[in-house]
C-alpha cells in the first residue's frame, strides 16, 4: 500500500490508482458516480450503491468473479483495454484490496483505500464483531416494512452484542447507534444496508479461491 499511497494519506487517488496494475499504457484508474468528478469524495449512500451492484449476493464481499467485473467497469472509465483473464494483473488487483488475504475483497476493505467519508468507514469497524447469522435471526423482532427505526436499533445492536458476547456498555451502544442514524439522515434505515454495515459473514469458499488462484499462478509460469 506504501508503494502506491505518494502522499500517505491511507488512500488512494485517482493518480496513485493508476499504479496499481502493470500495463503498457499510464493510466488513470477511477471511478464514476453519477456528476461527481475524480476524486470527489463518496458519501456513504454513494458507495453502498456501487458495493451492491457487485456485491449480487450481497454477501459483505466480492468474489474473484465480482471483483472482475468491478475491475472491467473501473477500466472502461478511461477505455483503458486490458486482457483480464491475465493471472498477474487479477494477483495485483487482489493483493492491493484484499488485506487479509483470505481470498475475497471484503466492503471494509475496498471502502478503506477509497475516498469515503469518515463516518461511513468507522461504522464499518463494528461488522466483524456481529455475524449476519445472528442479524438475520433479530431482524425480524425490529422489521418495519425492511427497515428499523431509530428508536429501535440501539436495542438491535444491542442485541446483536449480547449473542455475540461483545460487551458494549449503554454508553458504547448509543454512540454506534447515532452514527448510524446520523448516515441515514436520521430516516428509517433499509435492512440489507444496515446488514452490510454492521454485520460480516464468514466467506465460505475463501480458502478455495486463494487454492485456485495458486494453481492459476502456477500453470501460467
Amino acid at each position: 500500500m506504501s508503494l502506491i499511497d505518494d502522499n500517505n494519506n491511507g488512500k488512494l487517488e485517482a493518480k496513485e490508482l493508476s499504479k496499481i496494475i502493470p500495463t503498457e499504457e499510464n493510466f488513470l484508474l477511477a471511478y464514476s458516480i453519477q456528476s461527481q468528478s475524480l476524486g470527489a469524495q463518496l458519501s456513504s449512500q454513494d458507495f453502498l450503491e456501487i458495493w451492491c451492484h457487485y456485491d449480487k449476493d450481497c454477501s459483505g464481499y466480492l468474489d474473484y468473479t465480482e471483483a472482475k467485473d468491478f475491475m472491467k467497469d473501473m477500466l472502461k472509465v478511461n477505455s483503458v483495454k486490458v486482457d483480464l483473464n491475465n493471472v498477474q494483473y487479477l494477483d495485483t488487483f487482489f493483493k492491493t484490496f484484499d488485506t487479509d488475504d483470505n481470498g475475497v475483497i471484503e466492503i471494509d476493505e475496498m471502502a478503506a483505500i477509497f475516498p469515503v467519508e469518515e463516518r461511513f468507514t468507522n461504522a464499518l469497524k463494528q461488522r466483524k464483531k456481529f455475524s449476519k447469522t445472528d442479524f438475520d435471526k433479530l431482524w425480524g423482532q425490529f422489521d418495519q416494512q425492511g427497515h428499523i427505526s431509530a428508536k429501535n436499533l440501539p436495542r438491535l445492536i444491542g442485541e446483536l452484542a449480547r449473542n455475540n458476547k461483545n460487551s458494549l456498555s449503554d454508553k458504547e451502544i448509543a454512540e454506534i447507534s447515532g452514527r448510524l442514524i446520523q448516515m441515514f439522515n436520521n430516516k428509517d434505515i433499509p435492512r440489507l444496508e444496515l446488514s452490510l454495515i454492521i454485520s460480516s459473514t464468514t466467506p465460505q469458499h475463501g480458502s478455495k479461491a486463494i487454492r485456485e488462484r495458486n494453481e492459476k499462478r502456477n500453470s501460467a509460469s
